[in-house]
């Protein structure tokens, strides 16, 4: 599923931004010269798209239309996901697996909406998806001036630096404007900077969520497979407080109003129609050197993968011992699970495509470009070579940083060392100078966000965690010199050593019970030694010593910044044409055909499954094909309704497209050639993961659920007709 920014960390109807010839000047930017017919694209490449050509039946501008209202307008970005409203009372249509977490949190062993299911009956009954927000993108403009003056000059770790405070400040004087969340995304590393902003609404609620066994169907066996059967949809809504203004949850708030919302075509799509997808692709890596692809085939995904199938071994069965527990690991399992999986078809992309290969002969063409030329040799004259030799170090730090990020992410008790030890430094600048939400003003959010950490803590998992990922170090030869790990023994490596080391840091940490660190907070700042409490103590220490790997890295990227927006110079030099940016959870557009493919020798994948491909898995006996018994009832009574296909005789449930996906597309919409809803993308084939590297014809593959099979849920199994009725469907 492509919800893959694990490692990672997502108002008022407003003016448009004004500055919209901006919009189609862009192009010039980002390329100058004609672009391929494959991508992820911005919005400003459309108009150069031969989309009419390709099959669209409506004018481009009812895509994308700087000066009024068009299908954009329909898209949000749900989290980290992809979402687009349906409706105009601000219903949202995503994925299930992009709320997940949010039904998770909000279900008890009671009242157990993830397994079982939500609907609401009314606007009345819907229940908040807390901590959930969602953005609409209303304006951009190119900021690359004004971020590399910042930078002009500087090297390494001071030129990140320099870099980083300029998109700070540009974000900042953005978001003077009421109602207004920005960014500033790095188009093309060391080159482009383009400010994105966004209006944000903060009261998203659950609607309507099939169960688990509908919402899941397939679990990790299907996960990233085609053929899918996978009901992978959620309806959310997003409200505003009655002025139009964004608020938190209220009871008072109204439904938002969208400028636009997407029409339903409940009679869905053939094979080799022509479709496409707007959405929030998260992160590619297509433009970058062969030395960077050859740092994540070698050593970043490796040890993500199997560290990550090591942990979840553990969670697993920490998961099956207690209900609780379930409900409060799932959402992490799934996580870990989703990388490990696509990681590890990564690894086996890379074992089947010589991607390294074929961009190190590339870029050795590139250079003998340069060094034919006497101007093009003295700007570039032994660039590959450097960029080879900045990164040799990074071989080492990948997996050091990556270990830090694990145990900084995922273990609770880090979490509330990180959030206690920033409380008692702000504690010590005046409240101006403090973050958010330090701030005496936001005391309330803060405590809320004291309670919902320790909702979430199984003080268990946290020591499975920690000994599955020390023991692992432990083993490593680029984690030889760090000092924290010299405590225990090298040459056993004995994961119950570890384990019981972290047990009576825990115990003996006061920050550990919520009552505890209430009491902590109340220490005052003078008073405060990391020292007396273990936890504390060791988070510090780990801490310290990670953050020099830390700054080594970003040394590393700030030598490198400049190198490779030449990189990209000289490579469109050499290709005679320019190219795309890579994804960057920016909006772009990507469009194709329903098609099928060949994933091996003798095989043949048609682009549409059917619920008769349900029942069957269901008939397996598998744990991840649970059949709910109403799906098998109404396939037997052939109870298809109207959205029978009948060129299939069965109704369909998933379908296949070439269209260029990653994670952050999930949620995406999938349009008709008239620009109508006939599906919801969620995943990519298990080929199709090497697509962050490499996109091909011939192994990329998207997968979708068909509208048809959400229409057929709301009605027949949810019995959801007022759902119907609000997107349109009679």
């Amino acid at each position: 599923m492509n919800n893959m920014n694990n490692m990672n960390n997502m108002n008022n109807i407003i003016k448009r931004y004004t500055s919209k010839i901006f919009l189609f000047t862009l192009l010039l930017v980002l390329s100058g010269s004609k672009i391929q017919d494959e991508g992820m694209f911005p919005l400003s490449e459309i108009p150069g798209l031969n989309l009419k050509e390709a099959g669209l039946k409506i004018s481009v501008k009812e895509i994308y239309n700087p000066d009024g209202v068009s299908l954009v307008d329909a898209l949000v970005k749900v989290g980290g996901c992809t979402g687009s409203f349906v409706s105009e009372d601000g219903l949202i249509l995503t994925n299930h697996h992009c709320s997940f977490d949010y039904v998770a949190a909000a279900s008890t062993v009671e009242n157990n909406y993830l397994e079982n299911g939500f609907i609401a009956d009314g606007k009345e009954a819907e229940i908040p998806a807390k901590g959930l927000t969602c953005r609409i993108t209303v304006g951009y403009r190119d900021v690359s001036d004004e971020v590399l003056s910042a930078a002009e000059g500087k090297e390494g770790a001071e030129r990140i630096n320099a870099i980083n405070k300029a998109r700070r400040a540009l974000v900042e004087e953005a978001q003077k404007e009421a109602g207004i969340k920005a960014e500033v995304s790095e188009m093309f590393i060391g080159k482009t900077y383009v400010l994105f902003k966004y209006t944000e609404l903060k009261d998203v609620r659950l609607v309507y969520v099939p169960a688990r066994a509908i919402g899941e169907f397939g679990g990790e066996a299907d996960n990233w497979v085609w053929p899918r059967h996978t009901g992978d949809f959620s309806f959310l809504r997003a409200y505003v407080a009655p002025d139009g203004s964004s608020r938190s949850y209220d009871k008072s708030n109204v439904p938002y109003t969208p400028k636009k919302y997407l029409e339903v075509n409940p009679d869905g799509v053939k094979e080799n129609d022509f479709v496409f997808v707007l959405g929030y692709p998260g992160i590619t890596y297509r433009n970058l050197p062969s030395e960077f692809v050859k740092l994540h085939r070698d050593a970043r995904l490796p040890y993500t993968q199997q560290l990550f199938a090591a942990i979840i071994a553990e969670f697993e069965n920490l998961s099956a011992q207690n209900p609780e527990w379930q409900l409060k690991l799932d959402p992490v399992i799934k996580t870990l699970a989703n990388t490990e999986k696509n990681f590890r078809g990564k690894i086996i992309g890379f074992n089947k495509i010589d991607i390294v290969g074929q961009k190190q002969r590339e870029e050795v063409e590139m250079q003998k470009l340069a060094d034919s030329d006497p101007k093009l040799k003295a700007k570039y004259s032994g660039l590959l070579d450097k960029i080879t030799q900045l990164y040799k170090p990074l071989y080492k730090t990948s997996s050091l940083t990556l270990f830090d990020i694990v145990l900084s992410r995922f273990l609770t008790s880090f979490r509330l060392a990180d959030l206690m030890s920033n409380y008692m430094y702000s504690k010590t600048q005046p409240d101006e100078k403090r973050s958010d939400l330090f701030k005496e003003k936001n005391r309330g959010l803060l405590l809320k966000q004291i309670d919902d950490i320790f909702s979430s803590y199984i003080p268990e998992a946290d020591l499975v965690l920690f000994k599955v990922a020390v023991a692992d170090a432990l083993k490593r030869n680029e984690f030889s010199d760090v000092k924290f790990l010299q405590r225990f023994s090298k040459g056993k490596h004995s994961p119950s050593e570890v384990e019981a080391f972290f047990r009576n840091v825990l115990d003996k940490s006061q920050i550990t019970t919520k009552e505890g660190f209430l009491k902590m907070m109340e220490t005052p700042a003078a008073e405060f030694a990391t020292g007396d409490d273990p936890l504390l103590a060791l988070f510090t220490e780990l801490d310290e010593e990670f953050s020099e790997f830390s700054s080594l890295s970003k040394e590393v990227e700030g030598n490198l910044n400049p190198l490779l927006a030449d990189y990209v110079d000289l490579k469109k030099l050499y290709l005679h044409r320019s190219f795309i940016p890579d994804a960057n959870s920016t909006l772009r557009l990507t469009y194709g055909y329903i098609k099928g493919y060949v994933p091996a020798d003798a095989t043949y994948y048609k682009p549409v499954s059917t619920l008769t491909g349900v029942i069957e898995k269901g008939l397996s006996g598998s744990a991840d094909y649970k059949l709910l018994p109403i799906l098998k009832e109404l396939w037997q009574k052939k109870d298809f309704g109207r959205y029978l296909d009948k060129d299939l005789g069965d109704l369909p449930v998933g379908i296949l497209y070439n269209l260029d996906t990653t994670g952050g597309n999930s949620g995406s919409p999938v349009l008709d050639a008239m620009g109508r809803l006939i599906g919801l993308n969620f995943d990519r084939a298990f080929g199709a993961t090497i697509n962050d590297y490499a996109w091909s014809e011939d192994y990329s593959r998207s997968i979708g659920v068909d509208i048809r099979y959400v229409l057929w849920n709301l009605e027949k199994v949810g019995g959801a007709t007022h759902l119907l009725k609000e997107l349109g469907v009679d």
